[in-house]
């Protein structure tokens, strides 16, 4: 049981997660005052369990991402071992933009909660203070998830590139060479900005990281550098 390889697991199982909070959340596209609105009208522990659900999706997949980068280095050439090295450094990057939209979130639920009492030091003076609070750790949160999907989509491009390079893809291994389209149309939502776009190019990303995940616990794919699928010299 301890020799269990975790990564297929984690790439299959964190999207699964993720995609559950990211279809339940009562969000859309809305901006500004409209999106704060539909925090006020929702319940506080809902959004927080959805939260709690994103969090631990978010952790598991990128641990996969990372576990898989640290696995391909075990084969790799010097090259190839410094552009996987990079991607570390890009997934590390995403999780910690992760983690500070995912705080503005937070942020924003709990000042909702707070009483507005003018007489409390820790209650809010009046709504007018309460909502540019609400609305501050929103803005603050899109800070964060503005440039998650350039560097979420930069890992996937150099993993995807370096996995190419490693081997001489047959069948099911040209799977690997898929991040670098995926990711490359991922990393352009911020700069499209166009919420139908990112509506359809994130549940793509989720599903291309749940297959590679399914088609390595079915024992159909092998990542490169892995002593089963070890790199081939030029």
């Amino acid at each position: 049981m301890s020799d269990r390889n975790l990564t297929p697991y984690m790439l299959a199982g964190g999207p699964i997660l993720l995609m559950v909070a990211f279809f339940s959340w009562p969000q859309t596209s809305e901006v500004g005052k409209d999106a704060t609105d539909i925090l006020f009208a929702e319940d506080r522990m809902p959004l927080m369990m959805m939260l709690a659900i994103a969090t631990i999706g978010i952790v598991v997949m990128f641990g996969g991402l990372y576990l898989l980068v640290q696995q391909m280095k075990k084969g790799a050439g010097e090259m190839h071992k410094q552009m996987l090295t990079i991607a570390g450094m890009c997934i590390i990057a995403a999780l910690a933009l992760f983690m500070a939209g995912f705080g503005g979130n937070v942020n924003a639920i709990n000042a909702i909660d707070f009483e507005i009492d003018p007489a409390d030091d820790q209650a809010w003076e009046d709504e007018e203070d309460q909502a540019i609070s609400v609305r501050g750790s929103w803005d603050a949160s899109n800070s964060g998830w503005a440039m998650m999907p350039v560097m979420w989509g930069m890992a996937m491009i150099l993993v995807g590139m370096t996995a190419f390079m490693m081997q001489k893809p047959s069948g099911m291994d040209y799977m690997w060479s898929l991040l670098m389209p995926v990711g490359l149309g991922f990393s352009l939502a911020p700069i499209l900005n166009n919420p139908a776009y990112f509506d359809m190019i994130f549940p793509v990303t989720m599903l291309t990281h749940i297959v590679i995940g399914g088609l390595m616990i079915a024992g159909k794919l092998t990542a490169p550098g892995s002593s089963g699928n070890p790199e081939v010299a030029e």
